[in-house]
């Protein structure tokens, strides 16, 4: 019994550790700074990213809004690019 408590523990952890490994970036190749809000489960975060300059592990699974650009889906490890003043997958 107590082996099995242990088993579900670690892949507990293991999960965990696998989904913050998984988590999105965002890249901006403007030149200008922007305003993101990240809308994840319940929550918004607010935050900045400048230009030419990139968030790494933004979120896992996620809603990014770009203030004045657009709002895009994001899961696991995908990657959103800030081009041309548009938002894109890559």
């Amino acid at each position: 019994m107590k082996k099995i408590g242990l088993i579900t523990k670690f892949l507990i952890v293991f999960l965990l550790l696998a989904a913050s490994v998984t988590a999105g970036d965002l890249r901006n190749e403007d030149g200008k700074r922007y305003e993101v809000k990240v809308h994840e489960s319940s929550t918004t975060r607010n935050t900045w990213i400048d230009g030419n300059s990139s968030v790494l592990s933004i979120c896992g699974n996620c809603e990014i809004e770009v203030v004045g650009i657009g709002k895009i889906k994001i899961s696991g490890s995908e990657r959103v690019v800030i081009k041309n003043g548009k938002l894109s997958k890559q």
